[in-house]
């Protein structure tokens, strides 16, 4: 019975994170934002079910979501807002220093393959600039997120969990 209603969870969860991501096809300036919501919907089913369920979710409703028109916020999704908050308690439990640097190493890996992407897709080479301070309020705003991360695992632990009834 407990592994039929994982499955089932796990299943709707994933329904819910494309359904999220499929709202970027209809407001194009959400992208992130709804990537980032699709994230936190993983980081509950990591905290319930354990990060092989999370990371289940993550794939099928990633590779489901780039079927969508566009494609934006599903590659957000794959590349690191989907996976990042299942890894973010894995890199907490380190020393803070070194969970900071090994943070922010990851996030500018997956920024510069972004980056990168996108100067391919649309042949701009010629920006560095551009992409200058594109990495620095990046990196500002992965504090953020980082942060965010943290507070809502701990406002959903004390306050939602017991009204969703995982």
């Amino acid at each position: 019975m407990k592994k039929t209603k994982m499955l089932s969870i796990c299943s709707l969860m994933a329904a819910l994170c494309v359904v999220i991501m499929s709202l970027g096809s209809l407001v194009e300036s959400l992208d992130f934002s709804l990537a980032v919501m699709a994230g936190l919907v993983v980081m509950i089913l990591s905290s319930e079910y354990g990060d092989p369920a999370a990371f289940a979710v993550y794939l099928v409703s990633g590779l489901l979501a780039l079927i969508l028109p566009l494609k934006t916020t599903a590659i957000f999704f794959l590349v690191f807002f989907g996976w990042y908050p299942i890894m973010q308690k894995k890199i907490n439990m380190l020393k803070p220093v070194l969970a900071r640097v090994v943070k922010f190493l990851i996030f500018n890996v997956a920024m510069g393959l972004l980056l990168f992407l996108s100067a391919f897709v649309t042949g701009t080479t010629d920006a560095p600039v551009i992409y200058g301070i594109t990495a620095i309020l990046a990196n500002l705003c992965f504090v953020l997120y980082d942060t965010l991360l943290d507070r809502f695992l701990i406002w959903y632990i004390l306050k939602l969990r017991n009204r969703l009834k995982f």
